[in-house]
């Protein structure tokens, strides 16, 4: 609406700026041409107060004319005689210029070179009236054609904006129904209201000028200069008074629209702010209950803080890997690396800190689509097995994606070393600070078999699944260095090998 008022206004203010022009236009025209015929007129009775020439002499016989023509062009080119030639030009009001006609003043002649003499530039003087005519009738034509250029295009500016209008009348139709039942009827009617009283403002305003409808009239009886020139001036008062009414009124109606739209968004901030309450209320009623048992814990992001798992790892052919994790920083870093002499990327699960999940497999890597939030208790599972490279994620004991070709046809190779919150680039070593885990981990589990979904949905419930070959997750298990520390818990938790 605020672009339609600025539309609205910029038209307005460009016609009355028309209107001024044209009124100042013709009125300086008619001050000039008055002045000059009087200037003129004043000059030519200085030059030749006293001269007279007899009519004879404008028509000498044919004997003659060699004299005759000799005397003008004497005349012409400043001949020293104190008689002026006749010299007769066709002009409107102007039969001739002789000795005999006192009412008439002569023409101021000037040397001209012969040859350049331009008749065609007289012709053109005596054919327009409004240089020697008392009416500026063709001047006035073309000052109202002017007019009606510009009031046509104000026209096609006036039907733009209805079609601006019109536009926006739909983008609020569909805004209203984007509201999912909770429209705001009220509002959205008195828009509507508005925008039709404005489209009856712009409907007066072109049947206010008959140019629009009727085109040009025919120019009326001639007038005195300052009759017509005080009709136009308050013609250009009214519409400017019309027009500051309707820019007030336009005014007044953006501001109580302003006001309506403020209530509504204070409405909609505290609805959505009433959500997000709703929402943050439900996640932490819904936080998974893990259980007890030590967590490890990564307080900050060093290069020198793991835990290692004294765990001899078989050679696999296929495993999953599972575990809870509540990251306290942005990314996961590194939760799992297993490195061995050859490859110290055997198994690797990281993320960075504006980079996906990823799963390594010998240095082959996939993105997983987790969505990992930090603060808060997540179960995690990855799965991956030789037979075509096919490779499983789960979030909360549910599939989110799934995929094949990583390292298709490899197997993972036996003797190396298990770190939680580390990635090694040699066995044990080469850590970065920008890949380490800064939160919490608990209920770390490694299978040599590709869980089912069932199976995975019922770890993420902290229920236990038969296992073949266990080993216990315990304390002497672990071992950490750097400053990781072990949190004590009400159970025991186990990691598996099978």
């Amino acid at each position: 609406l605020k672009f339609i008022v600025v539309i609205l206004a910029a038209g307005m203010v460009a016609f009355i700026g028309a209107v001024i022009c044209i009124i100042a236009a013709v009125h300086t025209g008619s001050s000039r041409g008055a002045a000059a015929q009087q200037q003129l007129s004043s000059e030519n009775q200085s030059v030749y107060p006293d001269s007279a020439v007899p009519d004879s002499a404008a028509h000498t016989p044919a004997a003659g004319g060699s004299a005759a023509r000799a005397s003008s062009l004497g005349a012409l080119h400043g001949s020293e005689t104190p008689e002026a030639p006749t010299f007769n030009v066709g002009l409107s009001g102007v039969t001739g210029l002789t000795g005999h006609d006192p009412a008439v003043s002569r023409l101021i002649c000037t040397p001209i070179p012969p040859g350049q003499c331009n008749t065609g530039k007289f012709e053109q003087q005596a054919d327009d009236p409004s240089l020697y005519a008392g009416e500026d009738w063709g001047y006035l034509r073309t000052t109202a054609e002017d007019l009606r250029q510009t009031v046509l295009q104000q026209k096609d500016q006036i039907q733009s904006d209805q079609r601006t209008i019109h536009e926006l009348t739909g983008k609020l139709s569909e805004c209203e129904k984007g509201l999912h039942g909770r429209t705001r009827r009220g509002a959205v009617d008195e828009l509507e209201q508005a925008i039709a009283q404005l489209q009856d403002r712009i409907e007066k305003l072109e049947v206010k000028e008959p140019c629009l409808k009727s085109g040009i009239p025919e120019p009326p009886p001639p007038l005195p200069p300052h009759t017509a020139e005080g009709d136009m001036s308050w013609t250009g008062e009214d519409l400017e008074g019309e027009l500051q009414k309707k820019l007030d009124l336009l005014d007044k109606e953006r501001k109580a629209l302003r006001l309506e739209t403020h209530k509504q968004r204070q409405a909609i901030d505290q609805s959505i702010a009433k959500l997000h309450h709703r929402v943050s209320g439900l996640e932490e009623g819904t936080e998974p209950n893990v259980p007890g048992g030590f967590r490890l814990s990564f307080p900050t992001r060093t290069n020198y803080m793991y835990a290692a798992v004294n765990q001899h790892i078989p050679k696999l052919h296929a495993f999953t890997i599972c575990m809870w994790l509540r990251p306290a920083d942005k990314g996961i870093g590194t939760p799992l690396s297993y490195a061995v002499p050859d490859q110290p990327n055997e198994v690797v699960l990281l993320q960075g800190l504006r980079t996906p999940v990823e799963l390594l497999v010998n240095d082959k890597v996939v993105q997983l689509p987790l969505n990992i939030s930090r603060g808060s208790w997540q179960h995690i599972c990855v799965s991956w097995s030789q037979r075509g490279g096919t490779w499983q994620a789960f979030q909360g004991g549910r599939l989110r994606g799934e995929g094949h070709s990583l390292a298709a046809g490899h197997h993972i190779r036996p003797g190396g070393l298990l770190v939680l919150g580390q990635e090694q680039d040699t066995v044990g070593g080469g850590f970065d600070s920008t890949q380490a885990l800064v939160g919490e981990m608990s209920q770390v589990g490694v299978w040599d078999r590709v869980l089912s979904a069932n199976q995975v949905a019922s770890l993420s419930r902290c229920s236990k699944i038969t296992q073949g070959g266990v080993a216990v997750w315990t304390e002497s298990q672990i071992q950490v260095h750097g400053g990781a520390t072990k949190d004590p818990g009400r159970q025991k938790l186990q990691i598996y090998v099978v």
